[in-house]
């Protein structure tokens, strides 16, 4: 399913939150590349016990996308708790790009704080500064994996981390903005994770509730408001003017690498 601006809402089969980005507008008149650039949730090895796991019964889906890079962003302690079965399974290369914030053990481990008590509210503009820090602090990971998609043997490529929203939300924004999408299309297309995946709050709901917390305060750790990705993206606009400074400035990224990927991953109507 597709909603008017393109956005593609449906994720594959076996997934909760794995979509095509293709079919997304660009302001030059064009459109993101069908089958070229995907972004999803982890599947684990058959009978890992993961929320989805690889499955012969959708295995011929998964093989027909014809990865050729899979780019996995999770932190090495989640890689070796649940290692991913998308490259493996369909032959793609695989690049691990660790971005650990957020991750249990390090000092943004919010679950971890929300436990403790040493937080009791967490709002979009919260994940909004967050967000912000990320890209200040992985601007090079950030840099590097675009690079790579770059490539031409980059593509058609996939990337996850754990649940496909907020480090691949922010990886997505950066590339769907060197793109030329307009900024409504990327933050609707930011918000589908929230959908997608609603039922985590939900479940979250009676852990929420022992810790003497109110979910409604504390909602923005299981949804995707486009308050915090555009309060991102508007922090890049101040301090680099924009993605593209961003990438070349703080990313290491060439501006031939740039033209490289609006080249590859957009296509005409």
């Amino acid at each position: 399913m597709t909603t008017g601006s393109g956005v593609i809402t449906t994720p594959l089969p076996g997934t909760t939150n794995t979509r095509d980005l293709g079919g997304l507008p660009t302001t030059d008149g064009r459109i993101v590349a069908r089958g070229t650039l995907f972004r999803g949730d982890v599947l684990g090895p058959p009978g890992s016990g993961a929320e989805c796991c690889w499955s012969d019964e959708f295995a011929q889906t998964y093989r027909a996308l014809g990865l050729q890079l899979v780019v996995d962003l999770r932190s090495a302690p989640e890689v070796e708790l649940v290692p991913s079965a998308w490259a493996p399974e369909t032959g793609a290369r695989l690049l691990h790009a660790p971005i650990p914030e957020g991750v249990e053990g390090t000092e943004t481990d919010f679950m971890g704080m929300l436990r403790d008590g040493a937080i009791t509210r967490f709002g979009p503009a919260d994940l909004g500064v967050w967000y912000s820090q990320v890209y200040d602090r992985r601007a090079e990971i950030f840099g590097q994996v675009i690079a790579e998609i770059a490539d031409p043997h980059g593509r058609p490529t996939l990337i996850h981390c754990h649940a496909g929203k907020d480090r691949t939300g922010l990886l997505v924004a950066l590339i769907l903005e060197v793109l030329g999408v307009p900024r409504e299309a990327i933050l609707e297309d930011y918000t589908v994770t929230g959908v997608n995946r609603r039922h985590v709050a939900e479940q979250a709901a009676p852990l929420i509730a022992e810790l003497g917390l109110v979910m409604d305060e504390v909602r923005t750790f299981f949804e995707a408001p486009p308050l915090a990705m555009s309060s991102a993206l508007e922090y890049l606009d101040r301090e680099y003017g924009g993605v593209p400074g961003y990438l070349q400035q703080a990313g290491g990224v060439e501006p031939e690498r740039l033209e490289a990927l609006r080249e590859g991953l957009t296509a005409d109507r």
